[in-house]
């Protein structure tokens, strides 16, 4: 067997994505986190043509048909889940506003990646309704886009405390989530975060404790060396429940907040 690093180095992808893709035999999800990381790899999954008033809200609706309250990860799942299992039709993707393209390019990225994964005999695993396993997983990757929640609604990056937005695209845009983990970031008015995910802090420290100390700080302040830790407050946070799986609970005087700062803008 290849050490891990030679087997990312020969995927063709992000590194963090192909560490996420080589956890995923280990952490049994693999078959649920290549199509996840097909679909974070094309651009306008859903049809961005311009329609009118009552076109939009029945194109909200769409999108609530597909979310779920973990984040975009895994409502893009949904997505490709759903897009296979009606054919990959183009006129479910039309009814439903989605850009078939883009789903069907998806399809095809998801069959490459499946034969790396095969080539390197990366087990193929499903983790059936096991949320958690997919978003761990994803941390495994990832671990260095995570993002604490402020009290401005705004979020912060652990390490090098960088100030980021929830991008309007995402399902958890008016949510209050406590940590988040984004696929990557934009620059225009704000820094916004596209595609992101709840997580738990605990994770962070689990799955890369190379890369954060675990201390004990408060909301506001990090270590006299600069390294940003994990608040133990929100390490001991209570988990609760969303769906079939561990969803992290809101702060709610961060909600309170958040939401004041929706009503403004």
């Amino acid at each position: 067997t290849k050490p891990m690093g030679v087997i990312v180095s020969e995927l063709p992808c992000d590194p963090r994505m192909g560490a996420m893709l080589v956890h995923s035999g280990a952490m049994k999800c693999s078959q649920e986190i290549l199509s996840i990381a097909a679909m974070l790899s094309v651009k306008h999954i859903w049809s961005s043509r311009s329609v009118s008033k009552l076109v939009k809200t029945k194109q909200s609706e769409m999108r609530l048909k597909f979310a779920v309250l973990e984040g975009d990860h895994l409502t893009y799942l949904n997505i490709f889940n759903s897009f296979v299992l009606n054919h990959k039709d183009g006129n479910w993707c039309k009814q439903h506003f989605l850009e078939y393209r883009s789903l069907k390019r998806a399809v095809e990225i998801r069959q490459l990646l499946k034969q790396y994964l095969v080539h390197f005999k990366i087990p193929l695993v499903s983790c059936k309704d096991d949320a958690q396993s997919l978003l761990k997983c994803i941390v495994t990757g990832f671990f260095s886009n995570a993002a604490q929640i402020q009290s401005d609604g705004s979020y912060k990056t652990i390490r090098g405390r960088q100030i980021l937005h929830i991008h309007k695209s995402s399902v958890l845009y008016e949510e209050a989530i406590p940590w988040l983990i984004f696929h990557e970031i934009q620059q225009t008015d704000h820094v916004y975060m596209h595609d992101v995910c709840a997580v738990k802090p605990t994770w962070l420290q689990e799955l890369a404790p190379h890369f954060y100390h675990y201390k004990k700080l408060s909301h506001e302040h990090e270590t006299a060396a600069g390294m940003s830790g994990i608040p133990q407050s929100y390490a001991n946070e209570a988990v609760g429940r969303s769906g079939h799986s561990d969803r992290v609970s809101e702060n709610k005087s961060s909600q309170k907040k958040r939401k004041k700062k929706q009503k403004k803008v």
